[in-house]
């Protein structure tokens, strides 16, 4: 199956979102219909894609995890801390592994810019760490542990993301 990427640019885009996924539709509809009769402004770039894509991921396995080890992700470096102060402080409770993992999880998700980017997870004592945008553009995503406690997959990138838009972008101008 393959998939198509719509990007709308417009003063109007604010208020094509609905509170259902009907009316979100509906709206975008009447939008499409306005640029194609010039009564309103926009611009539409459109691209193909191949394949259905994949979004990359990483995990981290941690074992015996103790204050002053890091993990990073992007360009944000997580710290494991008795004390957390900072919204990229991990609180260690060093009583398990699975604990810490969650703690990981939850501050990954609650980072206001990591989490624009990727999710995070936690199971027993693995943090799985998932691109938000799916296709080969998560595979570029740095993704690296700092310490003997931690083991991460891959070679500091996330991996695994695949497919995604193929195709040039076509641009379409209605009266701008």
């Amino acid at each position: 199956m393959s998939s198509l990427v719509i990007v709308v640019k417009s003063s109007e885009a604010a208020e094509l979102k609905g509170s259902t996924g009907i009316e979100s539709l509906n709206a975008i509809s009447v939008h499409f219909a306005a640029l194609a009769s010039g009564n309103a402004k926009g611009k539409v770039y459109a691209q193909s894609a191949s394949a259905n894509p994949v979004a990359a991921s990483g995990t981290w396995t941690l074992a015996s995890v103790v204050a002053t080890d890091t993990v990073t992700v992007g360009n944000v470096t997580f710290t494991f801390t008795s004390t957390p102060a900072l919204s990229t402080d991990v609180e260690v409770d060093g009583a398990t592994d699975t604990l810490d993992a969650a703690a990981l999880a939850a501050a990954i998700n609650a980072h206001a810019t990591v989490s624009q980017i990727v999710t995070a997870t936690a199971a027993l004592a693995v943090v799985t760490v998932t691109a938000k945008q799916r296709g080969v553009v998560g595979n570029f995503i740095p993704f690296t542990d700092a310490d003997s406690t931690i083991t991460s997959t891959g070679s500091g990138f996330l991996t695994g993301g695949t497919g995604g838009v193929t195709d040039a972008e076509a641009a379409y101008n209605f009266g701008e």
